[in-house]
């Protein structure tokens, strides 16, 4: 496989990982805010499978960049970067509101 075409699988991983895991994490925020906590943990769960499935493909890039294999930068690259920052950030914050609200006892509709 050519070079470009590794690197534009790779930055495809990432973004459909990352993507993946940052709409599992928005749906376990829906199902906490409907009282499913058993169900947002499930969410969270498969947001981290996901999450860790795009670092897999970022250090498989980032290996490619150490060993002077690739040089120099690229867009769908950097695309790809994004997507995996913001999906690990909306998970991360996502658990923390969803512990909020688990320990604050409020379930559906905000109810405590």
């Amino acid at each position: 496989m050519a070079l470009s075409e590794q690197l534009e699988d790779i930055a495809m991983t990432i973004i459909s990982n990352a993507g993946t895991a940052r709409s599992a994490s928005f749906e376990a925020l829906e199902a906490a805010k409907n009282g499913d906590f058993a169900g947002a943990s499930e969410k969270l769960k498969t947001a981290e499978n996901f999450a860790d499935a795009s670092h897999k493909a970022h250090r498989e890039l980032l290996d490619l960049y150490m060993k002077g294999v690739v040089e120099g930068g690229d867009i769908l690259i950097s695309h790809a970067q994004d997507h995996l920052m913001c999906a690990v950030l909306a998970k991360e914050l996502i658990a923390e509101i969803i512990e909020l609200r688990a320990s604050a006892g409020i379930g559906k509709g905000g109810e405590v």
